[in-house]
């Protein structure tokens, strides 16, 4: 059985999209200026508006894994998984670096573990999919 048609690749689709729209889009996106603080973050003006265009970004970025999860065997998709590999995995070993080094607040560090949580299984749909 092709890794992409199994549950498991739902689930963890499921699970990305969640996170995606959810926690790395709306939550950045709507949270009031008063509670950003909350989050470990001390930003001005500028840093919340590059902060809010962000969130635009990664919600935009749905439609890269809806297309994956719609046509997970298609070449496009083959190309988009590698995308995946390098934006979650490759962001979640800079945050694992940079953490110490800069002192991120937790609202960036406490991230990492699902960055590469997806990474490693984007590259494993990566690896163990046949694709067109």
């Amino acid at each position: 059985m092709n890794i992409l048609d199994s549950q498991l690749f739902k689930r963890v689709m499921y699970f990305k999209f969640f996170m995606v729209i959810c926690i790395w889009g709306l939550i950045p996106l709507l949270i009031p200026e008063h509670l950003i603080p909350s989050l470990g973050l001390h930003l001005s003006d500028a840093q919340i508006t590059i902060m809010r265009f962000w969130a635009v970004v990664v919600l935009l970025d749905t439609f890269v894994y809806l297309y994956i999860y719609k046509k997970p065997h298609s070449k496009i998709s083959k190309y988009l998984l590698i995308f995946s590999i390098l934006d979650n995995g490759g962001f979640g070993l800079l945050f694992l670096i940079l953490t110490p080094i800069l002192k991120l607040p937790w609202g960036i560090w406490i991230n990492i573990p699902f960055q590469l949580f997806f990474g490693y299984w984007f590259w494993r749909f990566y690896k163990e999919g046949h694709f067109e």
